[in-house]
């Protein structure tokens, strides 16, 4: 009797754990066909790209050393959005950033502008070679600033100001994509236009266009070529090139507009940035030598490093 009963404990404990087994194996089925169907499923839109918040601030009281009270922020933002299907392609960007300080006591605070930029860029490319590599792309490049910037410590007159400079490059050319992370686009003819449309910049002829205008146009070869590469798992590099030349006004003399943008991630939500840009412009003139009443067109740079708040988006 007693081994009766211990056999009947055991058939129904190997009952129990072979069911229990085919419970398991069905489910893993179930969830790995479930994962295949999903791994599979074409993802025509893909999204990429960070946004950060820096802040700093100094404070000072009885200092023996001397100091500067002061309180800053800087907010970027770059996004890329790209859908792709058979042989149609449409890429948007958009890269944003506004950043200011104010220095000096609290009831006198002076507000500084540390950085300014708006632009956005689309292009529908059309599938041109079976490689994969080669587009016919139509581009259009939209850039400009959100508010009046000054000649510091001048505050009072305006040398900027949104759409004061604004440009829009349009154009058709090629696009040859031979990696995910880069792109170079050439246009054998592409117009670009200036807007100035601040009155008090538009009379002194500001930014290439006629006094008292507020258009310029051009037509030129255009080149542009993108990166965005990850040199490590935690590093990202972002870079954007522009080459312009007017064909009917000093062919050859190339405007340049070179963004750079490198970000080291800390951890999720912590990382470091550093930016740079170079601009050249035959038509941008600066005063070479102040304070003697000398313009001309001078290279342009700027340079921005910060810690803070970022998040990445993909």
């Amino acid at each position: 009797m007693k081994k009766l009963i211990f056999t009947l404990i055991l058939a129904l404990v190997a009952g129990f754990s072979y069911t229990q087994d085919i419970k398991t194996v069905a489910s893993g089925l179930d969830k790995s066909k479930t994962e295949t169907v999903a791994d599979t499923t074409p993802k025509h839109w893909k999204l990429g790209g960070f946004g950060s918040l820096t802040i700093n601030q100094a404070a000072y009281s009885n200092w023996a050393s001397g100091g500067t009270n002061s309180l800053g922020a800087t907010g970027m933002l770059n996004l890329k959005l790209r859908y792709s299907k058979n042989k149609h392609a449409w890429s948007n960007l958009l890269d944003a950033a506004y950043g200011f300080q104010f220095l000096g006591k609290t009831e006198a605070a002076k507000f500084n502008k540390t950085d300014d930029k708006l632009e956005f860029t689309t292009a529908y490319s059309y599938e041109i070679a079976p490689n994969k590599k080669w587009y016919l792309t139509v581009l259009v490049n939209f850039r400009t600033q959100f508010t009046a910037g000054y000649n510091s410590p001048n505050d009072s007159v305006p040398i900027s100001d949104f759409m004061s400079p604004g440009y829009l490059v349009a154009g058709l050319g090629i696009t040859y994509r031979p990696a995910n992370f880069f792109t170079l686009y050439v246009s054998p003819g592409s117009g670009r236009f200036t807007f100035v449309m601040n009155d008090t910049l538009s009379k002194q002829g500001a930014f290439g266009v006629d006094k008292g205008k507020h258009l310029r146009s051009e037509l030129g070869p255009y080149v542009r070529a993108d990166l965005n590469k990850d040199l490590a798992k935690n590093i990202n590099i972002t870079s954007s090139l522009e080459l312009f030349s007017d064909y009917f006004h000093d062919f050859g003399c190339i405007d340049v507009n070179w963004n750079v943008l490198l970000t080291l991630k800390v951890n999720k939500w912590l990382a470091a940035i550093v930016n740079c840009q170079l601009i050249y412009d035959n038509d941008i003139l600066i005063q070479t030598n102040p304070p003697e009443p000398a313009y001309g067109p001078r290279t342009q740079f700027k340079e921005i490093i910060g810690v803070g708040l970022s998040y990445k988006f993909h």
